[in-house]
């Protein structure tokens, strides 16, 4: 999706920076006087003012679009079959897990890059919150 982003930034990019050879070709430039040169030089400015709020507004855009797309991709209430119920850090990369698969509670511990399963709690089993 980043790639698309990029080239359709850079097409907006040379589209604006492209300018026909014909009507180069066919006038030529008036000489500049000190009325037209800050007149011209204003026009310019917000020209160039312009573009630049097109531009943000079309990576705003782009950027909305991608998060709005990122949120829903397997974020399904429906199918929801793996949930973390709750995280415990042991240390700097250790940590206890308990996940509920299928309908099954299952304590996970999670360390350096792997998952061990070390046992299966039945809701019967749970301990009473200590608030």
């Amino acid at each position: 999706m980043r790639i698309a982003a990029l080239y359709c930034f850079s097409c907006l990019i040379a589209s604006l920076s492209v300018r026909t050879s014909g009507a180069a070709e066919s006038t030529p430039l008036p000489l500049p006087s000190s009325e037209t040169a800050l007149f011209s030089m204003d026009i310019g400015l917000w020209r160039v003012f312009l573009a630049l709020l097109i531009l943000f507004a079309v990576i705003l855009l782009i950027r909305w679009s991608v998060r709005r797309s990122s949120k829903n991709v397997g974020r399904g209430e429906k199918d929801k079959s793996i949930e973390i119920l709750e995280r415990k850090v042991l240390g700097p990369k250790q940590s206890l897990l308990l996940v509920r698969v299928c309908g099954k509670k299952v304590l996970l511990h999670q360390g350096k890059g792997s998952f061990t399963s070390l046992c299966e709690i039945e809701e019967s089993e749970e301990a009473p919150l200590n608030d």
